[in-house]
């Protein structure tokens, strides 16, 4: 016989969590799913900027690891430069970690937390796991991941995106660990469609770069060449993981009846920064709140859900898009921007803290907007070309 539910969560990340504590706090019946059992890791830099921050209504200092003031940015694996903002932006954790403790504070407001427990279908709202059990729900909200099973049981496309792959490597044993602490490392310019970083935790960095999807037979050895860069030993680094950044096409689903996707299983990364945490955690706030308005009779379907992405979170995504193409068009020129303007770093922070953003950003260009926006649909229309030449069977 099925349980019954208000709300079911796919998945246990952030948004996952976020979602259930926000409909739990609410009052909704809420259970929460994941397949693995907690803790558990997952490929991720683990970097959360201040901007996700400031979105939580708890913090995350019981499983910061490390608090980032400044960037180091490397160009084409030769000279570097170094910016320090006065004020905080980010902080470094472990999914591991983050996930179990975010996963609590649901829990503590109420939510049932079921890990070990892997989907099998999906069935309208009934939800059926491995083992046999059946739960329905009058809502499910889809935070399973990139071409997730609630993603792949509806018969959706899959979601595109680029590729990255991450090592760990000991800040002990290693001779580069004690230059890291405060700071993050980007390396810019090797990597069409993607960049390499370095991102501190208290006993480790995490190495990584990401790109295009042809990139990905040749990530082992270009990761190995930028570790070497930093001063690291590319084949001592351990926990090797390859992972999938899913992007949305603007046109892609967000809800389904009753089914509504957030973070990455609705391809909500950032196109230019690779970063997904912070908008998991807008998009599950947003599905919880359009949840609870269809659970009390205030709202006939998801509909506002769809509404409230294209318009919080899609205009900012849009012109990601438009960034990211053209800055792997020309990087060198933007480059210089960052390291030679303080103006320019200086948006670049107030955009990572949530204090400013990148549709404001592109406002302040003023007449100048007309001849970007040209400029970056040439660029687009170029980087779609190409992705589509490479994605080629």
């Amino acid at each position: 016989m099925a349980r019954s539910w208000d709300v079911i969560v796919v998945g246990a990340g952030p948004g996952g969590s976020t979602a259930a504590y926000d409909l739990a706090r609410a009052g909704a019946r809420v259970l929460m799913l994941d397949r693995a059992d907690f803790p558990r890791d997952k490929p991720c830099g683990g970097g959360v900027l201040v901007s996700a921050l400031n979105l939580l209504p708890y913090s995350l200092d019981p499983v910061t690891e490390q608090t980032i003031m400044s960037f180091r940015v490397r160009y084409k694996r030769s000279w570097e430069f170094e910016h320090r903002y006065h004020q905080p932006l980010a902080i470094m954790t472990q999914r591991s970690r983050l996930d179990t403790y975010m996963a609590e504070q649901a829990v503590n407001e109420g939510a049932d937390f079921r890990d070990g427990s892997p989907v099998r279908q999906i069935d309208g709202t009934a939800v059926t796991l491995t083992n046999g059990d059946v739960h329905q729900a009058a809502v499910i909200v889809a935070a399973d991941g990139a071409n997730g099973i609630v993603r792949r049981s509806l018969g959706l496309p899959r979601l595109r995106g680029a590729v990255a792959l991450e090592g760990n490597a000991s800040r002990s044993e290693q001779r580069a660990g004690d230059r890291w602490s405060d700071a993050v490392g980007l390396e810019l310019g090797s990597m069409p469609g993607g960049y390499g970083w370095v991102f501190p935790k208290t006993d480790h960095c995490n190495v990584g770069l990401g790109g295009f999807p042809a990139a990905a037979p040749r990530l082992r050895a270009e990761l190995s060449k930028y570790a070497g860069c930093e001063s690291f030993d590319g084949s001592a680094l351990t926990a090797l993981r390859g992972h999938h950044l899913p992007l949305r096409d603007p046109d892609s689903a967000l809800v389904a009846g009753r089914i509504a996707f957030i973070g990455d299983a609705a391809g909500l990364v950032d196109p230019l920064s690779g970063e997904g945490i912070g908008n998991a955690i807008h998009s599950a706030q947003l599905a919880a709140q359009a949840s609870l308005q269809f659970l009390s009779g205030e709202a006939a379907d998801l509909s506002e859900y769809h509404r409230s992405i294209e318009c919080e979170i899609e205009p900012e995504l849009r012109v990601a898009r438009q960034l990211q193409a053209l800055f792997h068009q020309s990087p060198w020129p933007y480059v210089q921007l960052l390291r030679r303007s303080n103006r320019f770093w200086t948006a670049f922070c107030r955009i990572v803290r949530g204090e400013s953003s990148y549709t404001s950003f592109q406002g302040r260009l003023g007449p100048g907007k007309a001849l970007v926006d040209a400029a970056a649909a040439v660029a687009e229309r170029r980087s779609r070309r190409v992705a589509a030449w490479q994605t080629a069977p």
